[in-house]
């Protein structure tokens, strides 16, 4: 029978109860990674975790707030605990809310910020000891098209997301020595409850009539290019940053 292209791996990944996450944990699991999904919501990661299991994969799960340091830390012993090791961790949790900077008030700036960047930070700096340790790893951190664009009233998420872009290419430099890579997947619009929550229907069709390929982005979309860069056959490529936008932005 085949090996998957992740077998013998554990992977975390963050908000992986729903969305983008979602698609990720479970393309990787088909892989035959071991799949530690942290989510905030306990009933969306339990959910997973079963979805997992259920077509004989191995999951853990743990509800976690990637913006608070003792959860990450309790996020990489549970996994530990489990699966006694970690290879690849997906950095994807995180939030958008929106407001006009002149209405945004500091404390949404800042949870923004605390959530999509400061969580980047806490969930690399906890992990990369252990890829230290092992001499081997993969950072993959999802940002956004925003980084590029900037966001009408969301001037903190674009910050956010520009920010992962500089803050992954640093870590690459400090971590490029011991084998372990990391890099950036950016998607463009993508078909979750983050865009349908602030637009229509006819709004989010429209968009995805701009864009080269002729739709918006779906979380499936997102699977094949970060197991690609999860996998032996990226183990040459890092600091780098990969766009999967259907071409809406092209770099």
């Amino acid at each position: 029978m085949k090996m998957g292209r992740l077998e013998n791996r554990v992977a975390i990944v963050t908000g992986a109860g729903q969305g983008i996450g979602r698609a990720i944990a479970l393309g990787m699991a088909r892989e035959g990674a071991s799949i530690f999904i942290a989510d905030i919501n306990a009933a969306n990661a339990a959910t997973v975790k079963q979805e997992i299991t259920a077509q004989g994969g191995r999951a853990g799960a743990l509800c976690s707030d990637i913006s608070e340091e003792q959860s990450v830390r309790a996020m990489v012993d549970v996994a530990l605990k489990e699966f006694q090791r970690i290879d690849i961790l997906v950095n994807n949790a995180g939030m958008f809310p929106t407001s006009p900077v002149e209405e945004m008030q500091e404390e949404e700036w800042d949870r923004v910020i605390g959530t999509n960047l400061v969580g980047t930070f806490l969930c690399s700096k906890a992990v990369v000891p252990h890829l230290l340790a092992q001499r081997s790893g993969r950072i993959i951190s999802l940002t956004s098209g925003r980084a590029f664009q900037g966001a009408k009233n969301g001037a903190h998420y674009a910050a956010s997301k520009a920010g992962i872009i500089g803050f992954s290419k640093s870590l690459a430099l400090e971590l490029a020595p011991h084998g372990i890579t990391v890099n950036v997947l950016c998607p463009g619009i993508t078909d979750t409850s983050q865009p349908r929550g602030h637009q229509t229907e006819e709004q989010i069709y429209s968009q995805g009539q701009r864009i080269p390929l002729g739709r918006i982005g779906q979380p499936e979309d997102l699977v094949g290019p970060t197991i690609f860069l999860a996998s032996d056959a990226a183990r040459f490529i890092t600091g780098q940053t990969i766009l999967a936008n259907g071409g809406g932005i092209m770099w």
